[in-house]
C-alpha cells in the first residue's frame, strides 16, 4: 500500500470515529432508549472495533 493510500484510509476512519463518537454522546445525554437505538448503540461499538484492528493492522504493515 502508498502512503496517500493509507494516509487518505486513516483520514475517513478518524472522521468515522468522530461521527461516532458524536452519536455516543447524544446516546448517553438520554436516560431511556428505543430497541433501535440500543441496536444501532451495539453497532457502533463493534464498528469501533473494527476501526480499531484495521489502524492496527496498518501500523502493524507500516511498521514491517
Amino acid at each position: 500500500m502508498d502512503n496517500a493510500y493509507l494516509l487518505s484510509r486513516v483520514n475517513i476512519l478518524q472522521r468515522e470515529l468522530l461521527q461516532i463518537s458524536e452519536h455516543h454522546r447524544e446516546y448517553f445525554t438520554k436516560e431511556n432508549h428505543s430497541p433501535d437505538e440500543r441496536a444501532q448503540h451495539e453497532e457502533q461499538i463493534e464498528r469501533v472495533n473494527k476501526i480499531r484492528e484495521e489502524l492496527l493492522a496498518v501500523v502493524e504493515k507500516t511498521a514491517a
